[in-house]
């Protein structure tokens, strides 16, 4: 008979302890140091570092508004000339439209998008083409934008006093007569409705600046 040698307990508890559980502790020694790294102030610090770094990369437009032969200029000083030198005019307008709108809202006189695209539709129609207003939007120094905050402007102004800007039939006549040189429209029916939109945007604009400075004594402004 072949001796078999005993296998001590103490020696297989011995193994498995050594394998599967010293792995599992090393990696519990990992989390909790991880755990306490993410509770200290450095990982903090790391990711505040790691988030200005994306944005100086991803976005750098945040920072740099220009460079010149290599030397950045930066938005925070360009936002600081444009605050010096367009601050009081910029704000004097944003305040105006504000008032304008907010009686607009009082009135159910509200320019839908679709109100104002339609308008742009008309005016791309007129000048032959979108491609035709890009160009000349361009030339002035505006954007698509900037044209339709004016349009909802102006809509919103002839919704507010359309009702009250009535026109005659006699002051159509009137007007065809004086100014029939100048008209565009060439059949009589055109005429009458050229005539009738000129006498009916003068009489708003008319009680706009009337009406204007009245709601603007009126309204809350503060200025900081």
């Amino acid at each position: 008979m072949v001796k078999r040698t005993p296998v001590k307990t103490s020696s297989i508890t011995q193994i498995t302890q050594k394998q599967p559980f010293g792995f599992i502790n090393k990696l519990l020694d990992k989390f909790y140091g991880y755990k306490n790294f993410r509770s200290s102030k450095k990982f903090y610090i790391v990711l505040i570092i790691i988030g200005l770094l994306f944005l100086v990369i991803f976005k750098k437009n945040w920072f740099v508004a220009a460079t010149v032969n290599g030397s950045p200029l930066n938005n925070l000083e360009l936002q600081m000339r444009l605050n010096q030198d367009f601050r009081s005019q910029t704000l004097t307008q944003m305040i105006n439209e504000k008032v304008i709108l907010d009686e607009a809202v009082k009135n159910h006189a509200i320019v839908s998008d679709a109100e104002v695209d339609k308008k742009i539709s008309e005016i791309e129609t007129s000048l032959g083409g979108a491609e035709t207003l890009d160009a000349m939007l361009t030339q002035q120094g505006q954007t698509k934008a900037s044209i339709k905050k004016q349009i909802k402007l102006q809509l919103t102004i002839e919704k507010l006093y359309a009702n009250t800007a009535t026109v005659s039939a006699e002051e159509v006549a009137n007007f065809i007569e004086q100014n029939k040189s100048q008209l565009r429209a060439t059949d009589s029916a055109e005429q009458e409705k050229e005539a009738f939109d000129n006498l009916k945007n003068q009489k708003i604009t008319q009680i706009f600046s009337e009406k204007f400075q009245e709601l603007k004594t009126k309204a809350n402004i503060q200025i900081f």
